[in-house]
């Protein structure tokens, strides 16, 4: 143990000494004139005062100084604390920098999938919507085409039926014009009969008892002119009723005509309930690219936001960094000057000791 020891004469506040420690020579030298110069300094100060008052003074004021070194170590070990802290506080910034980067990813994902979900909606709504459309336009355009062959062989047999109604009707008119000439023809000879007979009935009234079955003849042929003049006024009475249906049967197919005008009101409507369906879906694409545009301007604002939080992490993080290095040269420094003093001190003590 001896051998290692290292002796050094040293010559402080005018007297020699030989010291031993573990140290170096140059070391036990520095410490030496350490002491030296401060116990000179305070002999300087205070001239009145002996030796030994000056050693203690020194003894004190160099255990003031390892006093405060001893605080600037625990301060160094609290800034040691701080920068143990900061550089966990720098791990977890990272670490929800990361989660947060984790998380933009992760809603980028959700977002891009609702947006696939939303776009295949719209596409299934739209093709649901096309068939709906389809299916109904169909649908019209078959009962359209059935009611429209219907209306059209029923009006095309009306039609049939009304002109072999009509040409009876005209046959029956030619004839009972031709009855109604010879009528008027029988009718004008019975007059011109009756006016001879007026004409002669002077004449013949000597004649009476001869003519008079001649005169009942002539009145019963002029009955029975009559008889028929009031038949024919009947059948043309029957004739204008059923001049009467027919004009009815034509009312009746203006009626037809009607239907099938409303018919084709209502297949107007049905096309505009299918273009009002078209504008339903439309309205639908639109709301669902609005809140695909809402989706996206949301992944925008989260993407800005997820932005700014690197952006402070990263100022945050720089910062750390920065006093974390400021506190690390810090810390070498106090570290070298602690290791040091602890040295003088431990030599200053075992000089003490070695001099007591």
């Amino acid at each position: 143990m001896d051998a290692e020891r290292t002796r050094v004469t040293v010559d402080i506040f005018g007297h020699q000494y030989r010291l031993t420690g573990h140290s170096s020579a140059d070391h036990i030298r520095r410490v030496a004139e350490m002491v030296d110069d401060n116990m000179n300094r305070l002999a300087r100060q205070f001239p009145r005062l002996d030796m030994p008052r000056i050693a203690v003074l020194t003894a004190v004021h160099m255990t003031d100084e390892v006093i405060r070194l001893r605080q600037e170590t625990a301060k160094l070990r609290q800034e040691e604390t701080k920068r143990l802290k900061a550089e966990q506080e720098l791990a977890e910034a990272r670490a929800e920098l990361e989660r947060l980067r984790a998380e933009r990813e992760r809603m980028q994902q959700e977002m891009a999938a609702e947006r696939q979900k939303a776009q295949a909606e719209a596409a299934q709504r739209r093709r649901e919507a096309d068939q709906r459309l389809a299916a109904a336009e169909a649908d019209w355009r078959r009962m359209y085409e059935e009611r429209e062959a219907e209306l059209r062989q029923e009006a095309e047999a009306r039609e049939a039926q009304f002109e072999q109604q009509a040409a009876e009707l005209r046959a029956r008119a030619e004839a009972a014009e031709r009855e109604t000439g010879e009528q008027r023809k029988l009718t004008e000879e019975a007059e011109r009969i009756a006016g001879e007979l007026r004409n002669r009935l002077r004449q013949l009234e000597q004649e009476a008892s001869g003519r008079a079955s001649k005169l009942r003849e002539l009145q019963d042929r002029i009955e029975r002119l009559t008889r028929d003049r009031d038949e024919q006024k009947e059948r043309g009475m029957r004739l204008m009723e059923r001049i009467r249906e027919l004009e009815a049967a034509a009312s009746e197919a203006a009626d037809w005509r009607a239907r099938a005008e409303a018919l084709e009101e209502e297949r107007r409507e049905a096309d505009a309930r299918a273009a009002e369906w078209a504008a339903r879906f439309e309205s639908e694409a639109g709301r669902a690219r609005a809140e695909a545009d809402a989706l996206r301007e949301k992944l925008e604002a989260i993407e800005g936001q997820l932005a700014q939080a690197k952006d402070g992490a990263e100022s945050r993080i720089a910062e750390l960094q920065e006093a974390y290095d400021r506190l690390n040269v810090e810390h070498v420094r106090l570290q070298d000057e602690y290791a040091k003093l602890q040295n003088e001190f431990n030599e200053w003590i075992e000089l003490i000791e070695s001099n007591g």
